[in-house]
């Protein structure tokens, strides 16, 4: 009886050690992962955008959203002015440093000078002009002989970045915007800029 029991103990014994090895396998795997990645999220500091940027961003998506839902060009043209107002009268200056963004677009135009288009938030971007004759007044294409012009070209489509440079006044959208319907300058606004410095973040 003894010579019958024992391999059978043994074979009990072995599968109790096997379901208690998966189990914490199982443990481990669920709790280690879970542990693995809050440290990943502590490790990544999260983005600062600069106070004037994000009453930028914010007033934009407040019109951008006013002007989905209107059901008129007259409602729209209110989120226009009330969109030009918020920012008027939250952004305290139009020379910016170190704003956050993504390069949206990154070009030259037919004489060579450099065309970058920057997003802020989603189909909110900053922008140079994108040929000389528009270009006349602001001078923010970027010239090929500039130390900016170079850092530039080394950079890419989709590259998180951070910019300096300034903004133009204009009367109607506080900020000078290059749509030329009210549908772009409300859904998607374009505000021209003259770069000064731009960095991988």
């Amino acid at each position: 009886m003894t010579n019958e029991t024992t391999p059978k103990k043994k074979s009990s014994m072995i599968k109790k050690i096997l379901i208690a090895v998966i189990i914490l396998v199982i443990f481990v795997a669920i709790f280690g992962g879970s542990n693995n990645d809050e440290t990943k999220k502590e490790a990544t500091p999260e983005i600062q955008y600069p106070q004037d940027e994000t009453v930028l961003i914010e007033a934009s998506k407040t019109a951008m959203d006013k002007a989905i839902k209107a059901d008129n060009d007259m409602q729209k043209g209110s989120a226009l002015r009330e969109r030009s107002k918020a920012i008027c009268n939250g952004v305290t200056s139009l020379s910016v440093k170190d704003w956050v963004g993504t390069i949206t677009k990154i070009n030259s135009n037919s004489d060579g000078y450099g065309v970058l288009e920057i997003e802020i938030a989603r189909k909110i971007y900053v922008k140079t002009w994108n040929n000389a004759i528009s270009d006349t007044f602001h001078k923010t294409l970027l010239k090929p002989d500039s130390p900016l012009f170079d850092k530039v070209a080394n950079m890419k489509k989709g590259q998180k970045v951070t910019f300096s440079g300034n903004f133009f006044k204009d009367k109607e959208t506080c900020i000078y915007e290059s749509s030329l319907s009210l549908d772009g300058k409300l859904k998607e606004p374009e505000f021209i800029f003259r770069f000064s410095d731009v960095n991988p973040l």
